[in-house]
């Protein structure tokens, strides 16, 4: 193999569905494209993310490309793959594509500086390597740095784990096992290690409002069978609202109490993120749309924990936010998990964790003795890997300058998702102020990867050498993501998609609640008008 180079049209960071989507279509219009990534094999996220149950929560085909040549010819084992078939096909996807030669991997960015006299990004990596870039494209996902609570005594617990870096050796069989938060990866850790461990605690500030996976097992014929009846039609439908179903067609209260029952019970048997993005059309902006699923979700709950107390710990008469609000993680035996008599339910509201101490963790009401720690605590998202890299841009201004997140700061300006004002040449798919960790992640790769690279092609076929958001631009589109948000109850949580699951943060939309239909006419509303909201010379 040739040696890389250290100059290209193009560098790409991250090698998730972004990175490959955006480097495919790079090499295929003829531009010489890098990729670099930290991990020792592509996947992102599905490379690093290895702990016991680790799965999408998005079924198949919605999590794949579309791309007839590559769907045709993978075929899955699960209606929700785990972690190493996700991983595989990410893999082999690249090597259909014939990118292996383009990728630079087991290595870091550390910094990008904007060069003002020649309009090129120039990119410092680990052992102390340079590339220089025309186009620097940011695929580092919105879920990459891990965020640990400052809790007094942390380091003094040896046996710690975070689900982002779960650990080959760990062992967790036959051990007293803690756990602290509850969301997505803590719920699939929980309901996976739950059965295999002498004593479980689990640290819950906010219960999780899960649903069904109804997971389901493919043979090769169910798969073949899928894709000549139904996948045209499913990934047809990644272009509605939601970007999962095909727009919903009714109100809440246009049904009865009784036909309400039956409907959100078939919402519940259909599984996935039907009873999120499949059902009413008022979920996400009534407040008393959103009790009724709340209320119907609650009595599901309590029907499957045997001890009340701890059934209303996990689903309470008051909801702790509006229902979906917060990504609704998917379950298959989560609170069963709780009957188990070896589980404890720690309400952190109520019995606040205080310390932790060579010996577990200690709450106001007892100390906790553990063999093994792990922290579910999620993300610094959407904006934590882009400034996880000293970025300089023009007159040289720092990225975490421009994006000051914390709390009294000025918050996340861009334009449509994509770039931000004083730093030319720098796209960020998958960032925030866009439908990233709404829409599907593959989906959104091909959508914004599309606009990126034709831009780049425009670029190209006009003599152009630098493209800039506007502060025109970013207001526009800023007017245009809080009216989204205002438009739902999604502004009224503390959550992720808020910006606020860190404390002392900003409390910003920074996703686009607009939906992926009405996201991609404005990105291509852009780009026809020349796009508009950008400085092009």
């Amino acid at each position: 193999m040739s040696p890389i180079p250290s100059t290209a049209d193009a560098l790409v960071v991250g090698a998730s569905w972004a990175g490959i989507w955006n480097l495919h279509l790079l090499k295929r219009r003829g531009l010489n494209a890098l990729l670099v990534d930290a991990c020792e094999d592509v996947g992102g996220t599905w490379c690093y993310t290895r702990y016991p149950g680790c799965r999408v929560d998005t079924e198949i085909p919605l999590y794949e490309f579309s791309d007839p040549d590559i769907w045709r010819n993978w075929s899955w084992s699960q209606r929700f793959p785990g972690q190493k078939e996700i991983q595989a096909y990410l893999a082999w996807v690249t090597d259909r594509l014939g990118l292996r030669g383009s990728l630079v991997l087991r290595t870091r960015v550390q910094r990008a500086q904007w060069d003002e006299s020649e309009n090129m990004w120039e990119v410092s990596v680990s052992e102390e390597r340079v590339y220089r870039a025309r186009y620097l494209i940011l695929c580092t996902g919105y879920s990459t740095v891990p965020y640990m609570p400052k809790f007094k005594g942390a380091e003094l617990f040896q046996n710690t784990v975070h689900t982002s870096a779960w650990p080959d050796d760990a062992e967790w069989k036959g051990k007293r096992v803690g756990v602290i938060g509850n969301a997505a990866s803590g719920l699939q850790i929980i309901e996976t290690l739950g059965p295999q461990v002498a004593q479980l605690t689990v640290f819950q500030k906010t219960p999780n409002l899960a649903t069904p996976m109804q997971q389901k097992q493919y043979s090769a014929e169910q798969m073949a069978e899928m894709k000549r009846d139904f996948y045209p039609d499913m990934l047809r439908q990644r272009n509605s609202v939601t970007g999962f179903f095909a727009s919903p067609d009714r109100a809440t209260f246009d049904d009865s109490p009784e036909q309400r029952s039956v409907f959100f019970q078939s919402l519940f048997d259909r599984g996935g993120l039907a009873f999120w993005f499949g059902g009413y059309s008022d979920l996400l902006t009534s407040r008393e749309a959103n009790m009724e699923a709340y209320n119907f979700w609650r009595d599901s709950v309590h029907r499957r924990v045997l001890d009340k107390v701890v059934a209303e710990k996990l689903a309470p008469e008051k909801p702790p936010h509006a229902f979906g609000t917060k990504r609704p993680s998917l379950e298959r035996s989560y609170f069963e998990t709780f009957n188990l008599p070896h589980v404890q339910l720690v309400g952190v509201n109520e019995s606040p964790i205080q310390e932790i101490t060579t010996q577990g963790v200690r709450t106001s009401t007892k100390l906790h003795e553990l063999d093994l720690l792990v922290y579910a605590t999620g993300f610094d998202a959407l904006t934590g890997s882009a400034l996880a890299i000293d970025i300089v841009g023009v007159h040289g201004i720092k990225l975490e300058c421009k994006w000051d997140v914390r709390a009294n700061g000025n918050g996340v300006s861009t334009a449509l998702g994509l770039m931000t004002a004083g730093f030319p040449n720098l796209f960020f798919p998958m960032g925030p102020q866009a439908p990233s960790a709404l829409g599907l992640s593959p989906q959104l790769a091909e959508i914004q990867g599309d606009w990126v690279v034709n831009c780049i092609g425009h670029m190209q076929s006009k003599g152009l050498e630098r493209i800039e958001a506007t502060r025109e631009g970013e207001t526009e589109w800023k007017r245009e993501v809080m009216a989204a948000a205002e438009r739902t109850l999604f502004s009224e949580t503390n959550s992720w998609y808020m910006g606020v699951n860190i404390p002392n943060r900003k409390k910003q939309p920074l996703c686009y609640f607009g939906g992926i239909g009405r996201y991609i006419d404005c990105i291509q509303r852009a780009a026809g008008a020349g796009y508009q909201g950008f400085a092009l010379s």
